[in-house]
């Protein structure tokens, strides 16, 4: 019986097997494990485990999943590893991170080619959904989060020598409470101050070359046999056809080489007073664009949950979705085309709201909606 006893504590008793490695490390970076110690001024090649917390200070640190996922954290900044799950046999998985304050660069790996529906990357005020691709976020004390999407690059061999650099660049969801918007080109950057308010349109940053090729990773060039490799050349040269999504050449293992990542941390892209600057270059047309989302916000305070009316409108381009009920079995959902302004009252058992417009450009009212109900 004691054996046994025994056995059944072990059973018991919960173990995490490792996910990552730390691949890069400049500074000084703490992980408190989950019910675990907490491992003070990691060094690389320190193991990874769901749960862990990552706590930068003064340093820069950079880690590589399982599946080829590589995520970049910058001083001052928190990242919480919530899920970690990955098949290699299948190459599917799912991941799940949480950047609570400062600036994270997360890379693509086999997840996001395979099982890119399972991927959130989470904010206090934003979701980030990935479709295969780079991009960056910074967090600040308010939890207002910057997301930027960056393209992922790899050079080629040219037949004559030097090098080609071959960019592709995917697509991420960026979403509050109540919207969503899509950012679809290299360096297209939105804004989420709350959750209650809608990501800021994309706005195109406008930055220098110099400024582009520092905030790439390249990855150095491998030897060619050209004979061999003439037929993936011939795809190269008609890029503007292939679905960068589903291109194999950036999911290759380049870190099983020597001949790997050749940025260094002391040209980290995600150097948080770096980010500023390239934000920096692009300031004037960034706050013009938010003033005008600013004062569209004003003209539309419709949005959301209203504890007052028991009305939530949401933002589901291209419709608002109207919606009000009274927990004694009124419920009524409205789909209601964004061309058009309206104008609604609604009397649902006898506790009425008139005049409850949706209106976000503060023009004339298009329609006029009155709905009566009762049970």
């Amino acid at each position: 019986m004691r054996w046994l006893l025994v056995l059944l504590v072990l059973a018991a008793s919960p173990s995490y097997a490792k996910i990552g490695d730390v691949i890069q490390q400049k500074g000084v970076t703490d992980v408190l494990r989950n019910d675990g110690p907490t491992f003070e001024k990691i060094e690389k090649d320190f193991g990874i485990e769901s749960l862990d917390i990552i706590k930068t200070k003064n340093g820069r640190t950079a880690i590589e999943f399982l599946d080829e996922t590589r995520v970049d954290v910058t001083e001052n900044s928190k990242l919480v590893i919530d899920e970690f799950v990955y098949d290699p046999n299948t190459s599917t998985g799912s991941l799940a991170l949480k950047a609570s304050f400062g600036t994270v660069r997360y890379a693509s790996g086999q997840i996001a080619k395979n099982s890119r529906q399972n991927i959130k990357i989470r904010t206090p005020t934003a979701v980030v959904g990935v479709r295969g691709t780079d991009f960056s976020l910074t967090v600040d004390e308010t939890g207002n989060s910057t997301i930027i999407l960056l393209p992922s690059c790899t050079e080629i061999p040219k037949l004559g020598g030097g090098v080609d650099r071959l960019c592709v660049v995917g697509e991420i969801e960026v979403s509050s409470d109540i919207g969503t918007v899509v950012l679809n080109k290299a360096f297209q950057a939105t804004v989420v101050e709350t959750s209650k308010s809608n990501p800021l349109k994309p706005v195109l940053l406008d930055l220098s070359e110099e400024l582009i090729n520092n905030m790439l990773i390249i990855r150095k060039p491998r030897q060619l046999d050209y004979e061999q490799e003439s037929g993936r050349i011939k795809i190269l040269a008609g890029i503007l056809d292939l679905d960068f999504l589903e291109y194999n050449e950036l999911t290759k293992d380049y870190l099983a080489t020597e001949e790997t990542w050749t940025s260094e941390l002391d040209y980290d892209p995600l150097a948080q007073n770096f980010l500023y600057d390239a934000l920096d270059a692009s300031l004037a047309q960034i706050m013009k664009q938010m003033q005008i989302e600013w004062e569209r916000a004003g003209r539309m305070k419709f949005l959301g949950f209203d504890e007052t009316t028991g009305i939530t409108v949401i933002d589901q381009d291209p419709q608002w979705i109207y919606i009000r009920e009274d927990g004694r079995g009124n419920y009524v959902r409205i789909e209601l085309d964004k061309d058009y302004t309206y104008r609604i009252n609604h009397d649902q058992n006898s506790n009425v709201v008139n005049d409850f417009d949706i209106n976000p450009d503060g023009g004339s009212i298009n329609n006029e909606i009155s709905i009566i109900q009762r049970n």
